[in-house]
């Protein structure tokens, strides 16, 4: 029990505390279905591997697995909002700190990533990859 508690904590640290000083801005699972559901999708970019994306993933999201080939997004993306993904939104935050970096203006992470979204009822895909 001692250890989940650890566990927990240092997850909400993560989260609440080092993300934020990474300056990227958290974006919570109910908060971007409700963005795809008024037809305001931003653009979606799973940093997760190939089979993590296979195994499910939000619809419509391109999968550029960490760390993500910048050049592959080209200037589509520089001024259209995207929102990074990964399976527990550990990952992302770094992916999307590089895109910032990379001159992407409006960049945020999926605060607890693909596995929350699918848990709070997001729609999820499987299978392609």
């Amino acid at each position: 029990m001692r250890t989940l508690l650890i566990l927990v904590a240092l997850w909400a640290l993560w989260d609440l505390a080092l993300v934020p000083l990474l300056g990227v801005r958290q974006v919570l699972p109910w908060r971007l279905a409700a963005m795809l559901a008024e037809g305001r999708a931003p653009l979606l970019v799973d940093v997760r591997t190939p089979a993590e994306f296979k195994l499910f993933h939000l619809p419509g999201s391109r999968n550029l697995p960490y760390p993500p080939d910048l050049s592959a997004l080209a200037d589509e993306a520089r001024d259209r909002p995207v929102v990074v993904v990964c399976m527990t939104g550990h990952r992302s935050p770094l992916a999307a700190r590089s895109l910032k970096k990379a001159g992407f203006s409006d960049v945020a992470n999926l605060t607890w990533g693909a596995s929350a979204y699918a848990l709070l009822g997001g729609d999820v895909e499987s299978g392609k990859s």
